[in-house]
């Protein structure tokens, strides 16, 4: 087996030892540069289309002449024939052959004369540029790019200068991230990119416009777009993956779906079932993970290896969009509506054990064993729709989900706990079985009004929104459970007994805005960019309990007085609020946009809570009153054709409610490892924050270094606690409590770089967080902060060369520490997972891919775990248009797979394995059934 691993990464070496030695000392390079000039109108002419080629017409780089009619490339070949074009909107294209001389590095044009287009001319010959301006719209023309017959439009994209699309389908043109893809102005089969990518065939495709569109939420922005417009007839598709397999063990695969795609109607169909931990959650999993050109390091839907437990799906469902607009070109004259139903059934089995170390004093720890398995049914019915209508000024969406989940759940624990001197004080065993039904529905209606067209009028803005939200649970289920107190059997305890709770809730929530108040008192007066805004939002929400608890006493199920209990909560939430918004900006034209925008919004909450029980003591009302006021400030820094930068800070203060299972609950007392109880004198929790977002866009034309980073922190007022004390069997009585004191702060971000070669592509990306928080804590009426600290850092390298090699190395380090400062302890964990993922096209139809991920996971506590998974696959596709498929895979090859939970809480540090999926072989059938366009009628 080891030699089988060496023999497949001596491949990958060999082929990107090969590609980096065509690379390895590169050829010098020159520069040529001019001005675009208007001779009969004696003017520069900016934003003309300016390409380089070489000689077989493949493009070098493009761009726009700047406002002085200048144009400039680096990095062109030395003693090489090139083609520059230069074309305009009324102009002539001219076309001039020219070459960097052998040891020159620049070489200046100087004036390149354009001529206007003579409109009297009777023929006139018409040639497609691969890539073009159309007023402020690049276009990049399909026909002009020479690919193989069964291309895709990511194949396309990759061959187009300054544009790179990334590992997770994400694509960027000059650095700036495209926000939005769409296939004839409309959004394709969930708006997932890689679904309009991978399926849709280069050959199908007309052009590719990219262009800027105002953000309607924030108008001081844009979004980069990138639409496909297909050729005429192609807009009727069907697409997807028929595919089935069995393996080892009697493992088994089935999985497909079906796309159909018309001018107004779009309808996905799809079904799998496996017992391999493949279970998408949604219909677009599985879309996404079975595209026509599915080959590359992607290895998202794979067997789930780090999924615990045994699992056994079968998922169904279908999804629909349908345009009542088709032919509409105006973004604000719209109508559509999206529905997907997806049904699930999940069963699974688990099997744990855990230990966990607990710190009470100086010198002074308990020690727990659990061992636990379970077993579980569902079936899940899940129902979504989305109305969205824009017209003109008015935009309306409505939206409602529906779920159903109904199941059942059979589990043992085996407890045992342990003093200071690993002597064995007790054991507190238990089963339990239970079935339930769950049901959700949630509707949200909202209305935003815009005035865009009439600037006299006063009135320009409102918005207003609704929600709902009804839930309601059932659930019926008996525990057994058996205490033992070795130290002292007058504590023994044996519990039988059976629970059916139901509970309803009905939440709703309004909201209403009214912006631009400086128009409706002021009309179009500048008031030095003031401005004000009315809010007010209104929340209810009404929940029922209904618990009947019985015990098993002499022989017979008794009724529970004490916990059996009918339980009403109303609660009411009314804030509202005013805003006061000021707007600076600056800009150059063809040079700089820069804006500034500070908004401070005052308001006050306050809530009402009102509790009947049957228990006397838990009849409450309650009424918290506080000021909530919220501070924004935005920045952006447009430096056009070099960098966009943007900059968000945010303070505001969130208020939480303690609940009524918080105040005043009912102690159960079947698990005396861990007794709720609750305090009548919790105050509400306000959480203070500071909120930062950066991002970086480098719009330079190649080799783009993007990143962003995301920040909070803040601080919480009477924090409610846990007041823990533990005794020396472990059994656990839980008040909860206030504490000042705890502080919190995050920070995360990414960086991209990407590289493109000459006849390869290098992409670089890291991303990082830290997290820091300080918890205040009681064990045993100890005072005690916890300081916790956690990163978690993933690099990422993703090299390709041409069509026959993906290569993908994955370094992450995850890392947790937690100090208890009073009682002197420290628990840390590590955990190191590097992956290398590679995939080898030995000719256009056969290809061999391969990941393993190394693991060490390394506690503080206990041993450290190493293990490895290495997955490997043999794809060969056939038929013209390699539409059918064979793979054989061979999955764990090193039965190494392990499942390894460790974490800390307040004073305790658990180390956790479960049961996980191991090696397994398979062989898979796949068919591709892909056709753009109808046949041409016969005569």
């Amino acid at each position: 087996m080891r030699a089988h691993f060496l023999f497949l990464l001596s491949i990958f070496c060999l082929g990107t030892g090969y590609s980096f030695a065509q690379t390895a000392t590169p050829a010098p390079t020159g520069t040529i540069k001019g001005i675009v000039r208007d001779t009969v109108h004696n003017y520069v002419l900016k934003a003309a289309t300016v390409s380089i080629y070489k000689a077989d017409n493949t493009v070098i780089n493009y761009q726009l002449s700047n406002n002085y009619g200048e144009f400039k490339f680096s990095n062109l070949p030395i003693d090489k024939p090139l083609r520059l074009d230069i074309s305009n909107v009324g102009y002539q294209t001219i076309q001039k052959n020219i070459t960097i001389p052998k040891g020159q590095t620049v070489l200046d044009l100087k004036n390149v004369i354009i001529n206007p287009q003579d409109v009297n001319l009777q023929e006139v010959t018409v040639t497609v540029p691969p890539i073009s301006y159309n007023n402020d719209t690049l276009e990049i023309n399909a026909i002009a790019f020479k690919l193989d017959t069964n291309a895709t439009v990511e194949d396309l994209l990759k061959k187009v200068p300054n544009i790179t699309v990334w590992g997770d389908g994400i694509i960027t043109v000059n650095g700036r991230e495209v926000k939005q893809l769409t296939v004839n102005g409309k959004q394709f089969f969930g708006g997932d990119n890689k679904i309009a990518l991978q399926n849709i065939p280069k050959n199908a495709l007309e052009k590719i416009q990219i262009f800027n569109t105002a953000d309607r939420d924030k108008p001081l922005d844009s979004n980069l777009v990138a639409n496909l417009k297909l050729k005429k007839g192609k807009d009727r598709s069907y697409f997807g993956k028929i595919s089935a397999g069995y393996g080892t063990d009697k493992h088994y695969q089935f999985d497909g779906n079906l796309n159909f795609s018309t001018p107004k109607l779009q309808l996905s169909v799809i079904g799998a079932s496996n017992d391999i931990n493949k279970i998408p959650n949604d219909i677009n999993t599985l879309i996404r993970n079975s595209t026509y050109k599915g080959v590359g390091t992607s290895v998202e839907y794979q067997s789930d290896f780090r999924q615990s437990g045994l699992n056994k799906g079968n998922v169904a469902g279908a999804q629909m969009t349908y345009n009542f607009k088709p032919d509409s070109k105006d973004w604000n004259n719209k109508s559509s509506i999206t529905a997907d139903y997806y049904f699930r059934n999940l069963e699974s089995s688990n099997i744990g054990d855990a230990q966990t170390i607990t710190t009470i004093a100086d010198n002074n720890q308990l020690y727990a064993n659990s061992n636990t398995t379970s077993s579980n049914t569902s079936d899940r019915h899940r129902f979504n729709s989305i109305y969205n209508y824009y017209q003109k000024s008015h935009r309306l969406d409505l939206s409602e989900s529906f779920n159903t989940e109904k199941g059942d759940n059979s589990n043992s624990n085996i407890r045992s706990a342990q003093n200071n001197a690993r002597q064995l004080t007790s054991t507190n065993n238990s089963m339990g079985q239970s079935n339930y039904t769950n049901t959700d529905f949630t509707f949200r209606a909202s209305y935003n009004y815009q005035n865009y067209n009439n600037w006299k009028q006063r009135f320009k803005s409102l918005n207003a929104s609704y929600d709902v939200s009804i839930n309601n649970r059932n659930n019926d289920r008996t525990e057994i459970t058996e205490f033992r107190d070795l130290l002292n059997s007058a504590n023994n305890r044996d519990f039988n007994r059976k629970y059916q709770t139901d509970s309803k809730n009905l939440s709703q929530t309004m909201i209403l805005g009214l912006p631009n108040l400086k128009s409706i008192f002021f009309g179009n007066a500048n008031l030095s960019g003031f401005d004000a805004e009315i809010t007010g939002k209104l929340a209810l929400t009404n929940s029922e309990e209904h618990n009947f608890i019985e015990d098993f006493v002499n022989g017979n199920y008794k009724q529970n007085n004490y916990l059996s209990n009918n339980l009403k909560t109303n609660v009411t939430d009314f804030t509202p609020g005013i805003s006061l918004s000021k707007s600076f900006s600056k800009n150059l034209s063809n040079r700089y946009y820069k804006s500034l925008s500070i908004k401070i919004t005052a308001a006050q909450q306050v809530i009402n809570q009102n509790n009947t029980s049957d228990r006397s003591f838990q009849n409450l009302r309650r009424t918290y009153r506080n000021f909530v006021p919220v501070v924004s400030v935005s920045a952006s820094n447009y430096q056009i054709g070099t960098y966009q930068e943007s900059l968000n800070l945010s303070y505001r203060t969130q208020v939480n409610i303690p609940t009524l299972h918080q105040l005043a609950p009912l102690t159960d007392s079947t698990n005396l490892y861990n007794l709720q109880r609750g305090n009548l004198n919790l105050k509400e929790e306000l959480n203070r924050s500071i909120n930062i977002n950066f991002y970086h866009y480098d719009m330079k034309s190649k080799n783009t270094l993007n990143f962003n980073i995301n920040g909070s922190a803040g601080i919480v007022d009477n924090d409610i606690v846990d007041s823990t004390f533990i005794d020396q069997q472990n059994r656990r009585t839980v008040y909860l409590t206030n504490a000042n004191g705890n502080r919190y702060a995050n920070l995360s971000g990414n960086i991209r770089k990407s590289f493109k070669l000459k006849t390869s592509e290098l992409q670089l990306g890291f991303n990082t967080s830290f997290n820091f928080s300080k918890n205040p804590t009681y064990t045993n009426t100890l005072f005690n902060f916890s300081n916790n600290f956690s990163t978690n850092n993933s690099l990422q390298t993703t090299y390709t060369y041409k069509d026959k090699l993906a290569f993908e190395a994955t370094q992450g380090i995850v890392t947790s520490v937690a100090k208890q400062s009073a009682l002197g302890t420290t628990y840390k964990n590590i955990t190191l997972t590097t992956s290398f993922s590679g995939n080898y096209n030995f000719t256009k139809k056969f290809s061999l891919s391969s990941n393993i991920n190394f693991n060490n996971n390394n506690p503080s506590v206990g041993e450290t775990i190493n293990f490895a998974i290495w997955n490997a696959n043999a794809t060969y596709r056939f038929t013209k248009g390699n539409n059918a498929e064979v793979k054989f895979s061979a999955l764990d090859l090193l039965r190494q797979n392990k499942s390894v939970f460790n974490y800390a809480s307040v004073n305790s540090f658990t180390t956790s394995t479960k049961n996980v999926l191991q090696q397994y072989f398979m062989v898979t059938l796949s068919y591709y059934p892909r056709k753009f366009g109808t046949n041409a009628p016969k005569k």
